[in-house]
């Protein structure tokens, strides 16, 4: 019979959580975690917030696992007056499972970006975890497609806070000349180590936009809209053919438009709270 975890759930006061989990772990609980109680809103404070970060909800609902359920009279002991929810979890080996939960992206017949154990032909392969950007997420998949739709083979394309390399490494693998970068040295780390690994010719550095020169046929950005807004005077005078940004929040795609006043904007795309803009630069 598979092995099965107890867990157990709890709701408490923030200030009895310190206490509670001494107590749990003394029952035998071999793992913690704090949750939000179901129905409780959760806010974080974003990179474009001023002002003090915001508090964190009053309860706490704390989680353990055990491998054998105390004794009821000893868990009433050491969390009196608490109400709790027991569930059953089968046993899994996190080291394979999560893999599941990454899937090919087919951006076209000429694009699919897969992971390492897809095993898909003539992918753009891209180990998951290195540094942001699987194409899993919508911003990125944006990207992808105008990328998709926009590369020539012989032309050029910058990626400006590339992560992962994900974006310069699609154009590459359509023929383009890519240099990706960011102020991450892990991600150009790991963008290297991928370029590497899909025999991609691609450049990747930690240098700043603002000593970046010449023109780019093809400048794609998935950042925030305020970075994309306070890079704008850069990001324009790299671009000579299109620029693509995503990774901005839907509310907030007026502060990008308004930072590209005066160039044709030729693509729109809105869904899940997130929008991508596509701009057409004169050579």
């Amino acid at each position: 019979m598979p092995a099965v975890w107890h867990a157990l759930a709890v709701v408490l006061p923030r200030s009895a959580v310190a206490e509670a989990s001494r107590s749990l772990l003394a029952l035998g609980a071999t793992g913690l975690m704090e949750d939000v109680p179901t129905g409780t809103a959760l806010r974080f404070k974003q990179p474009w917030d001023t002002g003090r970060k915001p508090r964190p909800p009053a309860t706490v609902m704390l989680r353990a696992w055990f491998r054998h359920r105390p004794e009821p009279k000893a868990l009433a002991m050491a969390l009196p007056g608490r109400e709790v929810a027991w569930t059953e979890e089968p046993e899994q080996d996190w080291n394979e499972g999560w893999k599941v939960h990454f899937q090919p992206i087919h951006v076209s017949d000429r694009l699919v970006i897969a992971a390492p154990w897809h095993g898909v032909p003539n992918a753009v392969v891209i180990e998951p975890g290195n540094a942001f950007g699987t194409g899993e997420h919508r911003t990125t998949r944006s990207c992808l497609a105008e990328i998709d739709r926009l590369a020539t083979p012989g032309g050029s394309c910058l990626d400006v806070g590339c992560g992962s390399g994900i974006l310069a490494l699609a154009a590459a693998h359509l023929g383009m000349r890519a240099y990706g970068m960011d102020i991450d040295e892990d991600a150009v780390e790991a963008a290297r180590i991928a370029a590497a690994a899909n025999g991609l010719l691609a450049t990747f550095d930690a240098r700043p936009i603002a000593e970046v020169e010449g023109s780019w046929d093809l400048v794609v950005a998935n950042l925030y809209a305020e970075v994309i807004a306070a890079l704008a005077v850069d990001l324009r005078r790299l671009a000579r053919g299109h620029l693509v940004f995503a990774g901005i929040l839907s509310d907030r795609a007026h502060l990008v438009e308004a930072a590209m006043s005066g160039l044709e904007q030729v693509h729109r795309d809105d869904g899940e709270g997130w929008t991508s803009l596509t701009y057409r630069v004169p050579a």
